[in-house]
């Protein structure tokens, strides 16, 4: 009874189950957090990327940027799901929605008992809604060129164009060799 050598092992090896844990608990919910917010934000990307296109291949243009930001339709357990006249939350059925659905493998938190959803895996999901707007933009001239395009606008001395208190876009770069 005198000899206590080795008691702390003893200790430590009754703490070990919680402390892996523990470990375990703050790995997997610190790994859920992070997917959540990417799939947050990918849905938010597609979303309104499916509502600016607004025409018939919406679920395809909110679809090719979710898979932009990561989440390709059925790839890795990802699914995504692009809707046209959904319910709005502020009333009405004139708005789109884009959720993505992953399945996250679990690793430590099993040890705690944790089987997650179904198969060793975790399932999350995001939901984006949004509706169909115009913004009025100061543009009076607009250039959308393809890429390759050195200069969208190009003027060369243009007397006749007036666009005092207007302002000129373009997606490329542009050139005036005039006054």
């Amino acid at each position: 009874w005198r000899d206590r050598h080795g008691n702390t092992a003893v200790l430590f090896a009754l703490a070990m189950p919680m402390l892996i844990g523990g470990l375990g608990a703050g790995f997997e919910v610190s790994n859920w957090y992070l997917m959540q917010r990417a799939m947050q934000n990918a849905a938010d990307a597609a979303v309104l990327a499916a509502a600016s296109n607004a025409g018939a291949n919406y679920d395809v243009e909110g679809k090719a940027v979710a898979a932009q930001n990561g989440f390709t339709h059925g790839v890795n357990n990802v699914g995504v799901t692009v809707l046209k006249n959904v319910a709005c939350p502020g009333g009405g059925t004139a708005c789109y929605s884009a959720t993505i659905t992953n399945s996250v493998p679990l690793y430590l938190s099993p040890v705690v008992g944790y089987a997650g959803s179904g198969g060793g895996m975790k399932n999350l999901t995001a939901t984006a809604v949004a509706a169909v707007g115009t913004i009025q933009r100061p543009y009076c001239l607009l250039a959308l060129a393809s890429s390759g395009t050195t200069n969208a606008i190009r003027t060369s001395g243009s007397p006749s164009s007036n666009l005092a208190g207007c302002s000129m876009k373009s997606n490329t770069s542009s050139n005036c060799s005039g006054h």
